[in-house]
């Protein structure tokens, strides 16, 4: 049982609800990332964010000291929304099921432990890159579309503080595989060519690849 989903359980589970599925159906893809970091693979929308609009599969890998407040590397993971090509990716929809996606997650485990936050105050920016860099090898670079972002919400596993997370996030379609993705990299520290960290999560999305199930 990986990570996330043993600390959902223990906030969801005994207020009845459940924690974000697994897919039910044989996946047609897989989604490898080429790296130690521990992850899973949940279904979308998880059932901490019903509200997204987004349907398909989302696949994660967290850093070690993910859930360590104390990590360099603390909450700081990589993940990709798999959708269906007709689920266009625009900037519109990603700044939106972002939202949603957090909103959901933190008022889920923090009513759990019996602290309210107001999740629609929290906020997220988001920008286009003038390019794209660091994209998946297997990808055709100029298809992908590049994005910064920055989040303003309450970290709700560790700490229950407010906490800023730093976004790259890159798109694109793959006509192979008949689906579009979303790459997302996101860490509490600031965006940095140099910076230990996001040059390792650069790296986990350079040699990203999806192969087709047999």
């Amino acid at each position: 049982m990986t990570t996330l989903r043993f600390l959902l359980i223990l906030a969801l589970l005994p207020s009845g609800l459940s924690i974000a599925q697994e897919p039910k159906d044989n996946p047609s893809t897989k989604l490898i990332f080429k790296t130690e970091w521990k992850g899973e693979r949940i279904a979308l929308p998880p059932d901490f964010a019903p509200k997204m609009k987004l349907k398909g599969i989302e696949e994660i890998r967290f850093a070690p000291g993910m859930f360590k407040p104390d990590s360099d590397s603390f909450f700081s993971y990589a993940f990709v929304f798999e959708v269906s090509q007709d689920q266009k990716l625009t900037r519109d929809v990603i700044h939106q099921e972002t939202l949603v996606y957090y909103r959901g997650l933190a008022g889920s485990i923090l009513k759990r432990k019996g602290k309210e936050v107001d999740v629609g105050k929290f906020t997220f920016k988001l920008e286009q890159a003038k390019a794209a860099k660091d994209s998946p090898a297997t990808v055709n670079a100029e298809s992908v579309t590049q994005y910064v972002g920055k989040l303003d919400w309450i970290e709700p596993f560790a700490t229950a503080k407010p906490q800023v997370l730093h976004f790259e996030l890159q798109s694109w379609s793959d006509p192979k595989t008949k689906k579009n993705y979303l790459f997302v990299c996101t860490s509490p520290k600031a965006i940095g060519e140099k910076e230990a960290l996001w040059t390792e999560l650069r790296k986990i999305r350079r040699s990203f690849e999806v192969k087709t199930g047999d």
